[in-house]
Formats: structure tokens, sequence, C-alpha cells
């Protein structure tokens, strides 16, 4: 399990050097910075912070590119446990071995709501009938963070239940509905990471300050889940093997800074040019079969016009996919929406259903989602057509076709440093002798092109 966070870990911080370079980068430091004083300490892509302000600036701008882990119910929480056990960690002035700790602590607390909780859809006779209409994602951010922030705190379990309690209270509330009609979508996505992450370590912090709240608002009818939308959440989810089995061995890797629902299509996408790569003039058409998860408006727009419209959006994402764009905050830059090529490639793009689109609602694993079948066509211009469709996505760790290796993931980061990073992983690896973290932010900061 150490190593499984360490892989976490390592993966984050390349999402958070990647997200530094965005749009998102210089607001979120600005706003963080409104929020206050306190320990400065490190900050992606600029000067130290103090700790909320960090907390929210390093959780937001590692979930900019969508590129971060997601577990399988379709929610990111990790940038929550990183962001708050990384600002504490410092701080604080804790080892490398609590760190590690606090970040799985934080995960599996998120990676249990989110699978009480489970996929937003509903399902009526094995069919998808869709979405509820309250619905969100920000919950398992917020407890994630809270509890790496709690386990950095040591606390013992009243208060930790007191900070479950004031960090559940405050969550934001559910925004998916809005979010699923969108089709110009915000920056601010489906939940602002860092304000997730801020309210989850800051229940912790005025638990120790000496608020009190709801300890038992994980419990009954009125429960966080009930209220985040689960129409029928099942409590055994949040105890069932607590202690035994850790689900952060249940995480799904990104190879693509896109949507986790538009992976199985482009993981096809990979097998056709594994075998062919077809000239880009030579392709006439090209058919995405999907399901209902990913068949509405925003993932079948071929003019995305904003920063998290172009993650959604299949058109944009095959196109840079076929121009070999390079996975990373290129994908995002509002210079493609003015490319000829692009615009080419995306106008050529059309949609069917797949014929097991729905079949994901049979192989739900503790209420996690194993499967998401779909498929591509490409049409060429002497006639062929090259087909290939795949059940799981690239990152998925239950299939071992599909795992990402540990090399992998450092070749992800590598596509992502502007810095050296071999030092990096090279830190994340020796976290567990560590006396602190400073090692590990020194290496960040080197990575990530800073002094």
């Amino acid at each position: 399990m150490r190593h499984e966070t360490e892989r976490l870990l390592l993966d984050t911080l390349g999402c958070l050097l990647a997200g530094a370079e965005t749009e998102i980068g210089p607001m979120a430091r600005r706003f963080g910075l409104a929020l206050g004083g306190g320990t400065p300490v490190f900050v992606a892509g600029g000067p130290r912070l103090g700790l909320l302000g960090a907390i929210y600036a390093n959780a937001r701008i590692a979930n900019a590119l969508d590129l971060d882990e997601t577990f399988p119910v379709g929610a990111h929480f990790g940038v929550g446990a990183v962001a708050a056990a990384l600002g504490l960690a410092e701080a604080r002035m804790q080892s490398g071995a609590a760190f590690l700790s606090a970040i799985l602590i934080g995960y599996e607390l998120g990676a249990r709501l989110a699978s009480q909780i489970g996929p937003m859809i509903e399902v009526e006779d094995g069919r998808v009938t869709g979405f509820p209409s309250v619905w969100g994602v920000a919950a398992p951010v917020v407890l994630a963070a809270g509890g790496a922030a709690a386990r950095l705190l040591e606390q013992d379990p009243a208060l930790f239940a007191q900070s479950l309690g004031l960090a559940s209270a405050n969550t934001p509330v559910p925004v998916g509905a809005h979010w699923a009609a969108a089709i110009d979508l915000p920056n601010a996505k489906y939940c602002d990471a860092g304000w997730c992450a801020v309210t989850g370590a800051g229940g912790a912090l005025a638990a120790e300050a000496g608020t009190r709240g709801f300890p038992t608002i994980l419990d009954g009818p009125s429960s966080l889940a009930r209220l985040s939308g689960a129409a029928s959440p099942n409590e055994s989810y949040l105890t069932a093997g607590l202690g035994e089995r850790w689900l952060i061995a249940d995480i799904t890797y990104k190879p693509w800074p896109s949507c986790r629902f538009t992976h199985p299509v482009l993981t096809a996408l990979e097998a056709i040019l594994a075998s062919e790569r077809p000239a880009i003039d030579a392709i006439t058409a090209i058919v995405v079969e999907t399901g209902p998860l990913t068949a509405s408006a925003r993932f079948t727009q071929a003019t995305p016009r904003t920063f998290a419209s172009r993650q959604f959006s299949f058109p944009h994402l095959i196109a840079m996919r076929l121009l070999g764009v390079p996975p990373g905050p290129a994908w995002c830059d509002p210079r493609w929406d003015d490319d000829p090529a692009v615009a080419v490639l995306r106008a050529k793009v059309r949609f069917e259903a797949h014929p097991r689109g729905e079949d994901f609602v049979h192989s739900l694993t503790r209420n996690q989602m194993r499967t998401l079948p779909g498929g591509i066509r490409l049409h060429l211009v002497d006639g062929r057509s090259l087909r290939a469709e795949s059940d799981t996505a690239r990152g998925d760790p239950w299939d071992p076709e599909t795992l990402l290796s540990d090399e992998a993931l450092a070749e992800k980061l590598r596509g992502l440093a502007r810095g050296p990073v071999e030092p990096l992983i090279e830190a994340v690896g020796d976290l567990s002798r560590a006396t602190s973290i400073k090692p590990l932010i020194a290496a960040l900061q080197a990575a990530g092109g800073m002094h």
C-alpha cells in the first residue's frame, strides 16, 4: 500500500506541474494569496503561500487538466489528499512516512464515501434512464483532504469525528446537474477541487481550534452521501473490509488529459494506430461509438470554446491524438480553435450508440464501474474502414493489459515536467525513510523549473 501511495503521489505531482502551466495556475495562486498568511509552504508555479492558500492552489492546479487519477465511480479526489498532506507536512515539519500515511488515509476516506455514493446514474431494469436531479462529486474531495489533515494532526477518534462533521457540513452543494447540462463548461468544473480541499483541511483545523459540528453526518437518512445525491446509498461501503482491503488499489490512472469516460474510445483509437497510421487527409469520416454517459452535448460538440470544454469534446480529443500533440497542457490550448487542420478533423466526427454501451451497469463491483464499452471507426478514402472497441481503458488496474506500470507513470511525468524528474522520482521513493519532506519539495521545485 505504501508503494501504491507513492504511485498516486508521483502521478499527482506530475499533474500539479503540468497544471501550473495552464490558465488555471495564475488564477489559483491569486485566490490562494487572498486566503491569508501563516507558515508559507510550496505552491506549484509561484511563490510560497500560507497553508490554506497553498492547499487551495495546489489542489485546483493538480485537477486543472483532468489528467489526475479517477476512482471508478467517475470522481477524482487524490488531489485533495495530496494537497492537504503536502501543505501540512511541510508546515508542521512532519516525516516522509507521516506524509505518505496521510495521503493513504485521506484517499481511503474519499474512496469509501465515493463507493457509498456510487456512479451518478439512474438505472431501471438494467437500463440507464438518466442522471439524478441532484448529484455532485465534491464530497469525496472534501473527505480526502480532511482525512489527510486529521492524520497529520494526529487526532484521536473523538476529534476526528468532529473534523468529519465540520468538513462534511461545509461541503459545496452538488452542482452536477448544472455541469451535465452545460456546453461551454466553466473552468471551475464539476467542483472547485481547491475549495473542496480547503473545506476538508479547514474542518480538521477548525476542530483543533475547538469548533464542534455533526459527528454523525455520515449516518442515516440525512447522511452526506444522500445530501450528495445518492439515490440508495449503502452504508456498508463505508466500512466493509476496513483495515483489510485498501481502496487505493482501485485507482485508474490517465494517459490523456480528458474525462475518464472518454478513455475507452481513446484506448480503442490507440489500438488502431498501433497497427496502422493513416494519413490525416486519407480519413474521410470518424465514427465514435459510445454509451449514454458520453452522449451529451459536452462530449459531442465539435467547437469547444472554453478551457474545460476541450477536455470533454470527443472531436477535439481525437484531433489532438491523430495530430500527435503530446498529452498535457497543449491539448487545452485555445490556439487549436483557429487551427485549420484541427477544425477539419473535428468536423469529420459523428456519433453512434455502441451496441453494448449500457453493459457497464452489469459490471459494477463494490458499486464501482469496471467497464465502459466504446469504439471508434476510421473511414478511409480508399474505401476501407478501421475499427476497434474497448470495454476498459488504458490505466485501469484490474486488467494486466491496461495497468500503467511504474515506468509508464514515470514516463508520463517526464512528459509533463519542465525540469529534471529523476531526482523527484528518487525523492518519492525515499519518503518512507525521510525525516522531512524538504528533499521532496526541492526536487519538485527543480522538476517544475522553479528556483
